[in-house]
């Protein structure tokens, strides 16, 4: 086995390095790959990113949001998260079979204190009946990748802040996450882990995976990336995890109502997203307007779902025209925030 320790902090490009690895990577090794990142919200490829995350709060406090191939439901991640990914032949193991990937994670968690970490249900590992991993896997041109977080010392007020849908009238297809409670793993280890930083846990684990005393021991097992490997996970970076396309157009079909009062009165609108950008839009309320309100309908259908892109469409429109005593800025916060 050879493992990698991803030097960046950025989920983006930490996913974009696993899915290149899956593609490129010679197994004939088994490869495990490690990596840390600053505060991020993962949703899973069959999800609705509106329904999980609460984007207003994400986009105030910096929380990066992607997607990743792979299914479940949606993780926070902070830099007191480890993640961990197996990458194997898929010939030699079972989709599905999360007990066999995470068993090596769990007697290296028993070895540090952690002696109730246990698989629990479909795809998480759990201690004292909260959860601190959640797992999922991929499979392309038999090969594949089980990965998953080990929840160390995140913020657990962030987990439950950021994962939880502000409140809207949304609903379409996609899988939800379940949200169960959550723990922190250094609270259950040895009282010589309870200073532990990530990048000594991440250590740890692979002393214990290795079987070996010191990382020098083991150093000859890192895998190196070439700098024509780093300039091919830019490229994945920019056209996937990076890309709004990528992390809001493989969204499930989608309906929302959204109504506000103003001083002009209620507005009420019923919006359909497709693919990420507005199929229909029907606006109701007892409003007064001296244009018709289809024009303003007619000019958001086939728009990006997102606030600068609305501002866009709306530029050199005066919204007052069609919605007495309601400004621009109010109009659109009612259609997205």
């Amino acid at each position: 086995m050879h493992y990698v320790l991803m030097p960046s902090l950025d989920i983006r490009r930490n996913l974009a390095t696993e899915q290149y690895l899956l593609n490129q990577y010679s197994l004939e090794e088994p490869l495990i790959l490690f990596y840390i990142q600053k505060p991020c919200v993962i949703v899973g490829r069959n999800q609705n990113v509106r329904a999980e995350v609460d984007l207003s709060y994400a986009k105030e406090h910096g929380i990066t949001i992607t997607r990743r191939l792979s299914g479940g439901g949606a993780v926070y991640d902070d830099l007191g998260n480890l993640s961990f990914s197996f990458v194997v032949n898929a010939d030699h193991e079972a989709f599905g079979d999360f007990k066999l990937f995470t068993k090596p994670i769990i007697e290296a968690l028993h070895a540090m204190g952690a002696v109730d970490a246990q698989v629990s249900g479909r795809n998480d590992l759990m201690i004292d009946g909260k959860k601190f991993s959640g797992n999922a896997m991929y499979i392309k041109n038999k090969k594949m990748y089980s990965h998953g977080t080990l929840m160390l010392d995140v913020n657990l007020e962030e987990v439950s802040r950021v994962l939880t849908v502000s409140e809207k009238k949304l609903a379409g297809k996609g899988t939800k996450s379940v949200r169960g409670r959550v723990t922190n793993l250094k609270p259950y280890l040895k009282e010589e882990y309870q200073t532990i930083t990530t990048e000594e846990f991440r250590n740890q684990l692979l002393l214990h995976l290795f079987d070996a005393a010191s990382m020098d021991e083991i150093a000859s097992k890192e895998y190196q990336l070439t700098a024509a490997d780093e300039e091919a996970i830019d490229q994945l970076v920019a056209e996937i995890y990076g890309n709004e396309d990528w992390v809001f157009g493989e969204e499930p079909r989608f309906t929302i109502k959204r109504e506000a009062k103003f001083t002009g009165g209620l507005l009420e609108a019923n919006i359909s997203v497709e693919k990420g950008r507005i199929s229909s839009i029907m606006i109701f309320g007892d409003y007064f307007g001296q244009k018709e309100t289809k024009e303003i309908a007619a000019l958001l259908v086939g728009c990006r779902y997102e606030r600068s892109a609305l501002e866009k469409a709306l530029k050199g429109i005066s919204i007052e025209d069609y919605f007495n005593h309601v400004s621009k800025a109010e109009f659109i916060q009612l259609l997205v925030d």
